[in-house]
C-alpha cells in the first residue's frame, strides 16, 4: 500500500521528530491554517505514518503532522498511546488547540479517541474537530457487524482477535484505554464519524456515535451503503466522498482561507 501511495501534487512530505517520536509532515504551503494531528491504520500493528489516506494538505491545506507510533507486538499498549500524548502536547505547545484538529482512520480512529479521552482526563485543551474514520473502537469486538458482516469485509475477525491480544497483552479488552468506546467523550471537539455498512467494525462507528450525542458532543455521523473498511483509502465515488467531507469538517473548525 505503501509503495503504490502518490502526493497529490503540490504537496510534500518530510521526516521529522517531535517530542522524539518519529512522524512525516505533509505540506502544501498552508502551515499557517494550522495542522492535523493524524494516525494511521493497521491493528496496532501494521502501518506508516508515510500514508495518509485523507489527503487534507494538498491544495493549500493545513499541514498534517502524521505520528509514526510505535506498533505491537514488540510494543503493546501504552507504547502507541505513550507517542500520540507526547506529540500532542508539543503542537499544544507550539501551534495551540485553537489551530490543531486530529483525525485517524481504523486504529488510529481509536487512538484518536482514546489520546483524546486522555487528555480531556488531564484537563489539556481540545483541539478545534476529530475525525475519525471506521474507527476500531472495542477491541472486544462486541459489536453486532463484527460477525454479522463476516465475508463481506476486507477484515477477518480472527486477525483482529490476534491484535487485538497483541495490542492489549493482558488488559481488559473493555478497558477504555484500549477500547475507547467504554470511555467518556465528555469535553470532546466536534467530529466527524465514517463507516461502510459492510464494515466489521460498523456498529464500533454507530456506538461511539450514540454516546457522544448522549454526552452532549456535536457528531456527525455518515454510514456509506456497501462500502467495506478502508474504502476512503481505495479509488472509490463513496471513498472520495467521504474524504472530501472529511476535509471539509477539518477546514471549518481551522482557520480559512
Amino acid at each position: 500500500m505503501a509503495a503504490r501511495f502518490r502526493l497529490p501534487r503540490g504537496t510534500q512530505s518530510a521526516e521529522e521528530r517531535i517530542a522524539g517520536v518519529p512522524v512525516v509532515r505533509f505540506s502544501s504551503g498552508g502551515c499557517d491554517r494550522g495542522t492535523v494531528l493524524a494516525f494511521h491504520g493497521g491493528a496496532y500493528m501494521l502501518g506508516t505514518a508515510h500514508v495518509l489516506s485523507i489527503p487534507v494538505a494538498k491544495d493549500g491545506g493545513p499541514d498534517v503532522v502524521s505520528v509514526g507510533y510505535r506498533l505491537s507486538p514488540e510494543h503493546p499498549y501504552p507504547a502507541a498511546q505513550d507517542d500520540a500524548m507526547a506529540v500532542y502536547r508539543a503542537l499544544l505547545e507550539t501551534v495551540g488547540a485553537a489551530r490543531v484538529a486530529v483525525m485517524g482512520d481504523s486504529a488510529g480512529g481509536g487512538l484518536a479517541l482514546t489520546l483524546l479521552q486522555a487528555a480531556a482526563a488531564e484537563g489539556l485543551a481540545m483541539p478545534r474537530a476529530l475525525v475519525a474514520v471506521h474507527p476500531w473502537a472495542d477491541l472486544s469486538l462486541s459489536g453486532a457487524s463484527s460477525t454479522a458482516n463476516a465475508g463481506r469485509d476486507v477484515l477477518v475477525r480472527s486477525e483482529l482477535e490476534q491484535a487485538a491480544d497483541w495490542y492489549a497483552r493482558e488488559r481488559d479488552l473493555q478497558d477504555p484505554s484500549v477500547s475507547p468506546l467504554f470511555g467518556s467523550f465528555e469535553r470532546f471537539p466536534r467530529t466527524y464519524i465514517a463507516v461502510g455498512t459492510r464494515d466489521l467494525l460498523l456498529d464500533d462507528s454507530r456506538r461511539v456515535a450514540s454516546r457522544m450525542r448522549d454526552q452532549g458532543v456535536d457528531v456527525r455521523l455518515d454510514v456509506f451503503p456497501g462500502a467495506p473498511h478502508g474504502f476512503n483509502a481505495v479509488p472509490l465515488a463513496q471513498g472520495r466522498q467521504c474524504n472530501a467531507r472529511a476535509r471539509g469538517f477539518i477546514e471549518a473548525g481551522l482557520l480559512p482561507r
